[in-house]
């Protein structure tokens, strides 16, 4: 297989990871396809021009996947730190009532 054909790979899986949301395997495929990328400059094997652009599209469309789930993932994480900071956490009923999600603190009963 030719530097080419394993960068297309390595693209494919990141891809199919991202897709996925298993972002457990990302780092090494990173590493592996940063590698076959500058084995790709240093050699610079008699590849067409349209293989490299095929490449840049690919690669492009996963840097545009990766960006969103890193913001869906500090999004989340912003909302867990909001509700861990909350004091109170109450939401309301479909008659309009506010309704405590947690004990309030005047309703807990201490054993001494």
């Amino acid at each position: 297989m030719n530097v080419v054909n394993e960068i297309e790979d390595v693209l494919q899986q990141e891809q199919e990871l991202l897709l996925s949301g298993n972002y457990a395997g990302l780092e090494a495929l990173i590493r592996r396809k940063s590698g076959l990328v500058k084995r790709l400059s240093e050699t610079r094997p008699n590849v067409p021009g349209e293989a490299y652009a095929q490449l840049a599209r690919r690669a492009s469309q996963n840097e545009a996947m990766l960006g969103a789930a890193q913001r869906g993932l500090q999004s989340a994480l912003a909302q867990l730190r909001q509700l861990a900071a909350a004091e109170e956490q109450s939401t309301y009923s479909r008659e309009g009532k506010r309704r405590f999600l947690s004990p309030q603190p005047s309703s807990i009963m201490e054993k001494y």
